[in-house]
This record gives C-alpha cells, sequence and structure tokens, in this order.
C-alpha cells in the first residue's frame, strides 16, 4: 500500500508539472492583458498534434520538433492576439467569448486534420527507474524536470531582466507603466506569444506520454485556470505549485475513491482556498 501511495505521489507531481505550465500561461496572459484566454487549451491541443505529426510523418527528432512547435504555436498565439483579442483587453465577458469561438474553431480544424481517432507516439526515452519498489518512467521524470526548468526559468526572467520588471510594472499600474516608458502594447502581445509557447511545450511534453484525442484542450485548460487561482493571479512559482498540489491530490485521491472523482479535488480545493484567501495561496490582496 505505501508502496502505491509513493508512487501515486511521484505520478502527481510530475503530471501536476504540465497543469503548472498551463496555469503559468493563464496566469501571465490574464495578469498582462486582462483576458482570461481559454483559447490556451486548445493551443497545447495544436502542440500536442503538431509534435506526433512532425515525429510520426517526417521524422523530425522530439527535441527539435519541440523547438519547432513552441515557434509555431507561439506564432498562432501571437496572431491570434493580434487579430482578435487586442480588441478585448480588460473585457473579460468579450474576451471569454472569442477565447471560447477559437476554441471551437481550433478543435474542428483538428478534427478535420487529424480525425477523433486516438494518436500515439513513440516515448523519446524508454525505460523505468525503481527506487524502493516504485517504478517511475523516464520519460515522465524527464518531463517533469524540463517543465520545472522552464517555470524558474521563467521567474528568473521576470525577476532579474528590464522586460520582466516591466510586466511587474504593467501589472500592477498600466498607466504608470506607459509614462516610463514601457511599450504596452509590443509587452502584451509578447506575452501573449510566450503564453502559447508554453501550451505548446505542455503539447509536446503530453503528446510522448499519453494518446492524443481532440479533447484534452479543454481538461488541461481546466486544470491550469484552477491551478492559476489555487496559486493567486500573477504568481509565478505559485502557478507550478498550484498545478503540483491538484495533480498530487488527483494522484492520492485515486488510491481511495473511484476516477471518477478526480476532476473534483481540484474544484474543491479552490472552492476552500478562496473562502479564506481570496486573492489565492500566494496572491497579494
Amino acid at each position: 500500500m505505501m508502496q502505491l501511495i509513493a508512487g501515486q505521489l511521484i505520478n502527481g507531481i510530475i503530471v501536476g508539472s504540465l497543469y503548472g505550465i498551463i496555469a503559468l500561461a493563464v496566469s501571465l496572459t490574464s495578469g498582462i492583458t486582462g483576458v482570461v484566454n481559454f483559447a490556451l487549451g486548445a493551443f497545447m491541443l495544436v502542440g500536442a498534434y503538431l509534435t506526433w505529426h512532425l515525429n510520426e510523418t517526417y521524422g523530425v527528432a522530439f527535441p527539435f520538433a519541440v523547438i519547432l512547435v513552441m515557434g509555431v504555436v507561439a506564432l498562432i498565439g501571437l496572431v491570434a492576439d493580434v487579430l482578435l483579442f487586442r480588441h478585448t483587453r480588460n473585457n473579460l465577458i468579450n474576451g471569454l467569448i472569442v477565447s471560447i469561438g477559437l476554441v471551437s474553431v481550433i478543435v474542428a480544424l483538428v478534427h478535420m486534420t487529424w480525425t477523433s481517432t486516438p494518436q500515439n507516439m513513440q516515448p523519446f526515452v524508454t525505460g523505468v527507474f525503481t527506487v524502493g519498489g516504485v517504478i517511475v518512467p523516464k520519460m515522465k521524470l524527464l518531463m517533469g524536470v524540463v517543465l520545472i526548468l522552464i517555470v524558474s526559468m521563467t521567474y528568473l526572467g521576470l525577476t532579474r531582466t528590464w522586460m520582466g520588471r516591466a510586466a511587474y510594472a504593467y501589472a500592477q499600474n498600466p498607466e504608470a507603466a506607459a509614462l516610463m516608458g514601457v511599450a504596452t502594447g509590443r509587452l502584451q502581445v509578447g506575452v501573449a506569444a510566450f503564453g502559447a509557447a508554453l501550451c505548446g511545450l505542455a503539447g509536446s511534453m503530453y503528446a510522448t506520454l499519453y494518446s492524443l484525442t481532440p479533447d484534452i484542450g479543454a481538461l488541461y485548460m481546466l486544470k491550469g485556470v484552477e491551478g492559476a487561482l489555487l496559486a493567486g493571479i500573477g504568481s509565478v512559482i505559485g502557478a507550478l505549485f498550484g498545478g503540483i498540489l491538484i495533480g498530487v491530490a488527483e494522484g492520492l485521491g485515486s488510491v481511495f475513491l473511484p476516477l471518477a472523482f478526480n476532476d473534483a479535488y481540484g474544484l474543491l480545493m479552490l472552492v476552500l482556498v478562496l473562502l479564506f484567501r481570496p486573492a489565492g495561496l500566494f496572491g497579494r490582496r
């Protein structure tokens, strides 16, 4: 029993890091652009299918496929922001409507291009680690390490570079940031593209571990929003922690309760946290 619990704990941390990267994208884009972009889940979906397609059809090595996919999805996010979301800045309802419409279009295009038949991609790294009787696939461990490194590098970029400090300044006071010389328009577009690239990366990591179906984007977007709100919008490391917390809750919960309850853990934790800390675990008032 203890081995089962330890295995699910490790699995929850690794899967939670995938939730955390989506939560980071949600936190960054909503904090800077003022739009809760539900299309981020669809960007992850595109990233997953493109990675699989490049690898299986054209034989592109997984690391190079990931780089290409991040660039393509970042471009999609940039175009979507310039053509659509730029007109919904700081308007929650309009932004939601536009993002939901974009999700419908992207999912329909995925159905048309790759059908709804589940697709599988060979793992980039095979084999497992066995520690104390707990078996962990090497690819899952690699995925967790990569995603944690990406979140850490994003945090360093936001805290140690001029552009990162400009983003924080804009999030706190847009007018003051503009008066201090911050190119607010380019900042918003850049953050939207970066958030999309993060989702493309998450999709690439997902593709090498799980079966691909056109409905995965909606599920992971829900987990990302839960993780972002649980941590508090604007908290980079907190977004990762929020995602991991949800992943661990699902992993441990599956030991004692049926899998049908998995989607309830994140929502339950979110409600309990927001009752006592409306700004989230790491958010400011």
